[in-house]
């Protein structure tokens, strides 16, 4: 056998495996909070909030991951009110994307409520995740320079 194409052979799966080491949908995140959590377990909040759990799926998955909402530092009504507001501004240039008042209001009564009892009731852990987030975003960035194309 060819040294070239034996030496070929071993090289080989070390960088694929390289390659590797984050999924494509990691590659591909746009923030460090699409790397996190992309659902709540609701079965122990209120009915109520259950439903607003649903709507809020429904309508904000319609235009970017659940999982920036979720992991999103946000607490406050106002702050998620400001942020909803922004996005149903967005859907509306898209018909079927397009996020209605009401949809928007349970939107932000879930993400308020939700709030207080992942991210103030368990800020530690909240805060925790946050930074395992923000440094394997971090990794990813460090990846995706490496295996860039160089080009103009």
């Amino acid at each position: 056998m060819n040294i070239f194409l034996f030496l070929s052979l071993l090289v080989l799966p070390a960088s694929a495996r390289a390659d590797q080491r984050f999924t494509a949908e990691q590659l591909a995140a746009k923030d460090y909070r699409d790397l996190g959590p992309k659902e709540i377990d609701v079965s122990a909040y209120p009915e109520e909030q259950q439903k607003n759990y649903r709507i809020f799926v429904k309508a904000c998955s319609s235009c970017h991951t659940l999982a920036r909402a979720v992991n999103s530092p946000l607490v406050s009504r106002e702050d998620w009110r400001r942020s909803v507001k922004r996005m149903h501004a967005r859907s509306k240039s898209n018909a079927a994307a397009a996020i209605g008042v009401p949809e928007a209001k349970a939107a932000i009564e879930f993400l308020t409520y939700d709030a207080k009892i992942r991210k103030v009731k368990d800020a530690a852990g909240f805060k925790a995740k946050t930074a395992e987030l923000k440094a394997l975003y971090e990794e990813i960035q460090n990846e995706r320079a490496r295996i860039r194309p160089e080009g103009p």
